[in-house]
């Protein structure tokens, strides 16, 4: 198996620019006459104050930064690019625990779970209680590749054990998973 590439989230500008572009051209459908709210779906002037909150404020560079907080990978298993975080926790390799996001979710979920996990002395726990941590991303979710045809749970538990074993080198691991994760 290769061993795993780093990875960075990165938009190109022009991208942002095409996709500000697009948002600002958005033509709106005439509200109810009668809007009260919520009443008939989403509020126009609700959505048109979003919009400009994504056109003048919205900054996706600092989000950029805060989704490249944490170490990222991604690693080619069974002929597909899977992306992961992968957070040496301060007891140095003796826990890893592989954690697997459900649906509709992603390795966001996890984020604020990271540190205490990973660095539990800097969260007024005991460092021998580290986790290293593996949080792949679903074949078909966030920067994973798409598989061909749909995977269910034994194929991707077939290469989260090749991802844990095989690329990471780790003998055993733990394994948790909420909702269709929790199936892998």
């Amino acid at each position: 198996m290769p061993s795993p590439t780093p990875f960075k989230v990165h938009v190109p500008e022009a991208k942002l620019a095409e996709i500000r572009a697009g948002v600002a051209r958005y033509k709106w459908f005439p509200a109810p006459a009668n809007e009260q709210g919520f009443a008939y779906g989403m509020s126009t002037p609700v959505m048109q104050d979003i919009q400009r909150y994504w056109l003048d404020q919205y900054d996706w560079r600092a989000a950029e930064a805060e989704l490249n907080r944490w170490p990222q990978f991604t690693a080619e298993v069974d002929g597909l690019p899977i992306h992961f975080v992968h957070v040496v926790g301060e007891a140095g390799g003796k826990r890893p625990l592989l954690i697997t996001h459900g649906w509709p979710g992603s390795i966001y979920e996890f984020w604020q779970a990271i540190g205490p996990l990973a660095y539990p002395s800097e969260h007024g726990e005991k460092a021998e209680d580290a986790f290293d941590l593996i949080i792949p991303s679903l074949p078909g979710y966030g920067f994973s590749g798409k598989p061909a045809s749909p995977l269910g749970q034994r194929a991707t538990a077939a290469m989260w054990d090749k991802l844990m074993r095989e690329v990471l080198g780790y003998p055993t691991y733990l394994a948790q998973g909420g909702d269709w994760g929790s199936m892998v």
